[in-house]
């Protein structure tokens, strides 16, 4: 697998998952492809299979699951491989149907483990049946490494007080330009070697890229994450996540010359914390990939988005 080379002439880099044996690439493929989280729909199912392949044809090799696109997956991407890896989203599942979930995904897959499985920090936390479930599947083999999800705020502020759970392989956390208070968490786990997964490192899926990047957010206030958000008035629920993750000076990673920053602008910045072991980027298009990845910018059939 021979990467596509990105503006900067550097191929996407190779890092350990913390102490792990799994090499991933600095950029994975989130699992949901969609716009808006859906809102806006979903790509068909001939473009999601692109996008797949197009990320392999990039050298990308972290493939995340668990949001149902995982379907449509080539048949080609599966099967063993030793440098490409699957994560898989349980979220917050029942200990007793933990296996049935893993196994359904590795039928699909094609693969003999799960070479990463996501849990909710709390909900791990709190439910040591799931907790000995988990260290059984690791056991069995079925899954390779465990990270824990650090969505809801006290899990956040868990990662930025004391960094990753010593029994764990490592973390997904919410860490961009504009958000950067888990640093602190992020260099307590290079120094523990444990592995962090990012994500949010585009602002999240609520509101247009341009319109994030436009917007003065020394004055605007959550009633404007309402106004530009495609989910529109359910998203006032959920802002006091939301808000500190899109507000905040993305105008700065513009180039002379650019009124809208390229995405990939945004990911390199998360990428140059050495800490960090890949960014998990959700994707609409194939067009979209490529202007993460870097390589619109030198390719002749790529478009921004």
């Amino acid at each position: 697998m021979t990467p596509v080379q990105t503006e900067g002439g550097q191929a996407l880099e190779t890092r350990a998952f913390g102490s792990t044996d799994l090499q991933l690439r600095a950029m994975g493929l989130g699992g949901l492809l969609a716009r808006y989280e859906g809102i806006e729909g979903h790509p068909p199912p001939e473009e999601k299979r692109r996008i797949y392949l197009r990320a392999a044809e990039l050298g990308i090799n972290l493939f995340d699951t668990g949001y149902g696109d995982e379907i449509h997956i080539p048949d080609e991407l599966k099967g063993p491989d030793d440098e490409r890896y699957f994560s898989l989203k349980a979220g917050a599942p029942d200990a007793g149907q933990l296996e049935e979930i893993v196994d359904e995904h590795l039928r699909n897959l094609r693969r003999e483990a799960i070479d990463i499985l996501r849990i909710h920090h709390h909900v791990y936390m709190e439910n040591e049946d799931l907790r000995e479930r988990i260290a059984e599947l690791k056991q069995a083999g079925k899954v390779r490494a465990l990270c824990l999800i650090r969505h809801h705020r006290a899990a956040q502020e868990a990662y930025a007080r004391r960094g990753p759970e010593p029994d764990t392989d490592g973390d997904l956390v919410i860490y961009n330009y504009v958000c950067r208070w888990q640093e602190t968490g992020i260099d307590m786990a290079r120094q523990s070697g444990k592995g962090v997964l990012i994500m949010k490192a585009l602002g999240g899926q609520w509101l247009n890229w341009a319109e994030q990047v436009r917007t003065d957010w020394e004055i605007a206030d959550e009633e404007v994450v309402v106004r530009l958000a495609p989910l529109g008035e359910p998203i006032r629920r959920d802002l006091e996540l939301v808000y500190p993750i899109v507000s905040g000076p993305w105008g700065e990673l513009a180039r002379p010359g650019e009124d809208v920053p390229l995405t990939s602008r945004a990911i390199e910045w998360v990428q140059r914390n050495v800490g960090v072991s890949s960014v998990l980027v959700a994707v609409a298009s194939v067009e979209e990939l490529e202007e993460a990845t870097g390589v619109a910018e030198v390719s002749p059939v790529a478009g921004g988005s």
